[in-house]
């Protein structure tokens, strides 16, 4: 039964909310605030407001790492969302954005409505390859079936390298391991695999792994050869198959038996710094020690002899040979340069390039127009960087100087050299880390990060893929072979697009 109420009843009630509202103020006041002055009835508007919800759409594409992932979230609170997203290895140009507008890459916004985070980037890599050795200095060699050759091996790093078969689907066909670390192979005529190691000794591989023959040893004039720390020693291939190699001098050997043809070195035992390159009428380039410069018969004899301007000078870069014969090439000792020789031996242009001990190191390639790309080593002041020359006059066009990636103190080299694609862009990779792409008027396109590149340089094939090697010493000395998408059908219309001239590295006009 309902107690019934009395004035009493109405003082003790009194005294209770007075005790509750000490106690619980803020309640109390939403419990006043609520009350009508009606005398207690309540209507649609009355209570709290209804709590808020916002929606958040992340959307994260392949090739990045970071947070949020893609995901829809509602939240029913005003909270700040922090974000943070960087590109995987392989990928390129990363863009954020909030709501159709780019943000940092890193950062964080109010979640006080609905929002859309995009974090979008371009895939460059198609697959990759890890091999147990570093890939320091060959650049790929590709066969006519699409088989990717390269070896491994580092200087004063590895004891010995291997080479390797790849299909292009980036399946592993075959390996041989070799004596010494391997340089650049180059792929004859009939598909025949040849490759020189750090000991000089010249293999001779079918297309499916089989040995064919070596040339080493005793059969040098002087088997004991000193090994360089830089350049490359890689065969040549003559419009008639001939294999051509230096070492104690130039050598030139049956592709099918490898057996000595002739041999030319006027300087005796003077030993080669740099791979051999062939004319269109097949006279082969090379020096021999350091300052001496030679042109040489397909028969063996001298067609000319040209010095550098001191004995001192020399030179690790494979020539690049333009349409009108000219010949480019990267010298140093004392100041570095890029020399360009006429087709009889005399010197066109010489241009020195600014900065001490920024060493040519990669060699030159000819754009469609003309253009000759060298890259350089790391100088003091500065990292390494590619240059851009007028090939009547040797003058700077431009410069790209590559910005360090591993602290302002970190300087690093450009040893790769520049590919110039049918895109009219220009490939190359760092010990940066990255791969880049540069315009026709050196601005930076695109970059990505693969791992260290050091001689390997890009070779492209007709639907844009570009194959290039790098290595990581961090776990471990090992190598890795890149697949990358890019935009350039093949190489620029040009008589000299990339290392070795062509994919399959024969170092020859015309070939390919």
């Amino acid at each position: 039964m309902p107690r019934p109420w009395t004035r009493d009843t109405g003082r003790d009630l009194l005294a209770a909310a007075f005790r509750f509202a000490a106690v619980f103020p803020v309640a109390a006041a939403l419990l006043l605030a609520g009350c009508g002055d009606g005398g207690g009835g309540s209507g649609p508007g009355d209570g709290p407001d209804p709590v808020p919800e916002y929606d958040l759409v992340v959307i994260k594409g392949d090739g990045i790492l970071g947070y949020p992932d893609s995901h829809e979230f509602t939240y029913n609170t005003i909270e700040t969302i922090p974000y943070l997203y960087s590109l995987l290895d392989g990928s390129s140009q990363l863009q954020v954005t909030l709501d159709g507008s780019a943000v940092p890459d890193s950062g964080s916004f109010v979640m006080n409505r609905d929002h859309l985070l995009v974090a979008a980037c371009e895939l460059r890599a198609l697959w990759t390859v890890g091999v147990p050795d570093e890939i320091y200095y060959p650049s790929p060699a590709v066969a006519d079936d699409g088989t990717i050759f390269f070896g491994t091996g580092a200087y004063s790093i590895t004891e010995h390298g291997a080479l390797f078969a790849v299909s292009p689907l980036g399946e592993i066909l075959w390996s041989r391991n070799l004596g010494g670390n391997v340089f650049s192979p180059a792929i004859g005529q009939d598909g025949t695999v040849f490759v020189q190691d750090s000991y000089n000794t010249v293999y001779a591989y079918s297309p499916g792994g089989n040995p064919l023959w070596t040339f080493g040893g005793d059969d040098f004039d002087n088997p004991v050869h000193p090994q360089y720390p830089v350049g490359q020693r890689v065969p040549a291939i003559g419009a008639d198959g001939t294999v051509y190699i230096v070492a104690d001098g130039l050598y030139a050997l049956d592709p099918a038996t490898g057996q000595r043809l002739w041999r030319f070195n006027p300087l005796g035992t003077k030993s080669c710094r740099q791979a051999p390159v062939i004319g269109a009428d097949g006279t082969i380039y090379l020096t021999i020690h350091q300052h001496d410069v030679y042109a040489v018969n397909p028969d063996g004899t001298e067609k000319w002899h040209t010095q550098l301007d001191h004995d001192y000078q020399m030179s690790f870069t494979s020539p690049a040979i333009d349409a009108d014969g000219t010949i480019y090439m990267g010298v140093e000792g004392g100041v570095s340069q890029v020399w360009a020789f006429n087709a009889d031996g005399s010197v066109r242009w010489k241009h020195d390039v600014l900065g001490e001990m920024c060493h040519v190191r990669g060699s030159p390639t000819i754009a469609a127009d003309g253009t000759v790309y060298v890259s350089t080593k790391a100088c003091p002041e500065a990292s390494g960087k590619i240059l851009a020359l007028d090939p009547a006059t040797g003058q700077s066009e431009w410069e790209y100087v590559v910005q360090p990636e591993h602290g302002t103190a970190a300087l690093d080299d450009v040893y790769s050299t520049p590919t110039v694609g049918a895109d009219g862009l220009i490939y190359f990779g760092a010990e940066t880390e990255r791969f880049y792409a540069l315009g026709p008027d050196g601005t930076l396109r695109w970059k990505t990060r693969l791992a260290g590149i050091n001689w390997s340089s890009a070779a492209i094939l007709d639907d844009g893929t570009v194959y290039i090697g790098s290595h990581s010493a961090n776990p471990g000395n090992h190598g890795f072979l890149w697949a990358l998408r890019t935009s350039s059908l093949g190489y620029a219309d040009s008589p000299w697009p990339r290392y070795r001239h062509d994919n399959k590295n024969t170092g020859r006009a015309g070939g390919g």
